[in-house]
């Protein structure tokens, strides 16, 4: 991976850190600040101090990127029994830049109704 495309990562991750913090989860942090282990199981954000905070109830794994993801196999691979969530920014590139096209939020339709349910 090139290094424009890891701290693209890297700060994407932190992004989705901070909306995380703005919609009532001031305890989010990532995975590579806090724990080896949670980021080997492909998940990039947790709560500090779990014990006392308690766990997030989201494996997320954020990703910026320019070309497709394979939704199914990215889900798949985070080894969790939480709800999955892949938060992705699709970018497109204009010359030298890249700009983003748009921001999602991608989960299986069986967590999607676990997060509705009244």
């Amino acid at each position: 991976m090139s290094s424009r495309n890891r701290t693209a990562g890297h700060s994407f991750e932190g992004y989705c850190k901070r909306l995380f913090h703005d919609h009532g989860y001031p305890h989010v942090v990532t995975t590579r600040s806090e724990s080896r282990s949670r980021d080997a199981k492909k998940i990039d954000l947790m709560n500090k101090e779990e014990v006392v905070n308690g766990q997030l109830p989201f494996a997320t794994q954020c990703k910026s990127y320019a070309r497709k993801i394979d939704y199914p196999e990215l889900l798949e691979s985070i080894d969790s029994n939480l709800i999955k969530v892949i938060m992705h920014r699709f970018t497109q590139k204009k010359g030298t830049r890249f700009f983003t096209q748009g921001e999602y939020a991608i989960l299986r339709l069986e967590d999607f109704f676990k997060l509705i349910k009244k």
